[in-house]
């Protein structure tokens, strides 16, 4: 039994001793390589926008022939505003009125169109005028004004306009009344026309029953009563008050009370 144990044995032994003679193989590993991170870079190109070129609206250059006119029709008469003439050979304005709307613009003026009187001015900024020359009725009138060099040749004219004039307005009764103070307070009703035909309103007075000086003057269309100590005791006066427009070649009335006689007390 022991002859056939000692020889395996011995086999089993120099078995293991050659698996463990036998050289091991290192593992080869090729190492990854780095890995760098390669940032995207878009190009993004960017045109800047140009900011949009202003361009200035042109001014028109006035026509030095050509006026601008405004008629405006009031009670008592017509109002006339025009534009200044540019014209280098400027010498002096005129304003014609017809019953017909064909206004030539030669001077002397073609009938039916005539000059009133009351608008020549030789200079260029008097650009304002009334016609009260008439006697209002239901007629459309028509205005156009003109300027001329100093040989009576047209060098600038506007263009037709037409309006029709009122009867004066009716400020209402006058009223007075003197207070222990010895001041005397008046009052009337206001002017009912449009702004555009009002400048003041006048308060007159005077005596012997006729009301031509001027007491005050009040600009405000709705004032319509004031205090005064100019008036004196034991006299007797006429007083009035108008509304007038007033341009720079003239004024007119648009309306009035009657006039009121009182003795101030």
């Amino acid at each position: 039994m022991l002859e056939r144990i000692v020889p395996a044995l011995a086999a089993l032994l120099l078995g293991g001793c050659a698996a463990a003679a036998v050289p091991s193989v290192p593992l080869m590993t090729t190492p990854s390589p780095e890995v760098t991170p390669t940032a995207r870079v878009t190009t993004v190109s960017v045109t800047a926008s140009a900011s949009p070129t202003v361009v200035p609206t042109p001014t028109a250059t006035p026509d030095p022939g050509v006026l601008a006119l405004e008629a405006t029709g009031c009670d008592g008469g017509v109002v006339l505003r025009w534009s200044p003439s540019t014209h280098p050979d400027f010498h002096h304005y005129v304003a014609l009125r017809s019953p017909e709307a064909e206004i030539k613009p030669d001077y002397p003026p073609i009938a039916p169109a005539v000059d009133w009187g009351d608008t020549y001015a030789t200079d260029p900024f008097v650009t304002s005028a009334v016609d009260a020359s008439i006697i209002p009725t239901d007629t459309l009138w028509h205005y156009r004004v003109m300027a001329y060099d100093v040989d009576g040749r047209v060098v600038s004219a506007s263009s037709v306009q037409s309006a029709q004039m009122d009867e004066g307005d009716d400020l209402g009764p006058l009223t007075t009344a003197t207070g222990t103070d010895g001041r005397t307070a008046m009052d009337w009703e206001a002017y009912a026309g449009p702004p555009q035909c009002f400048s003041s309103y006048r308060v007159l007075y005077g005596a012997g029953g006729v009301a031509t000086t001027l007491l005050t003057s009040l600009s405000a269309q709705a004032t319509t009563e004031i205090e005064t100590a100019a008036l004196h005791a034991s006299i007797t006066y006429a007083v009035r008050v108008q509304a007038v427009r007033a341009t720079m070649l003239g004024t007119f009335v648009v309306g009035e009370t009657d006039t009121l006689a009182f003795t101030v007390p």
